[in-house]
């Protein structure tokens, strides 16, 4: 995504890439990492950094949203069982 963003943000080679695609898979990115950033510091600073590419690339605050087609949100499926579970002991 580094090398994606310094090309778009090169005036001469920003012609090479479709700039539809290229945002809705940085917006991919940052939200994958950013469910990993619980778990990781180093997911965590590279969703920063990446969130920060995105805001002065485009001017678009980072989304809060699922980032793949019928995707379930972890947590939810997560504390459902476990409430299932503690309820039926």
């Amino acid at each position: 995504m580094l090398v994606l963003s310094a090309t778009w943000h090169t005036h001469y080679l920003r012609k090479l890439i479709d700039q539809e695609r290229f945002q809705r898979l940085l917006a991919r990115t940052i939200g994958f990492l950013r469910k990993l950033s619980a778990i990781s510091p180093t997911c965590q600073l590279d969703c920063s950094i990446l969130e920060k590419i995105q805001r002065v690339l485009f001017g678009i605050p980072p989304e809060d949203k699922p980032m793949y087609h019928g995707e379930k949100e972890f947590t939810n499926s997560f504390s459902s069982a476990t409430a299932t579970t503690s309820k039926s002991t």
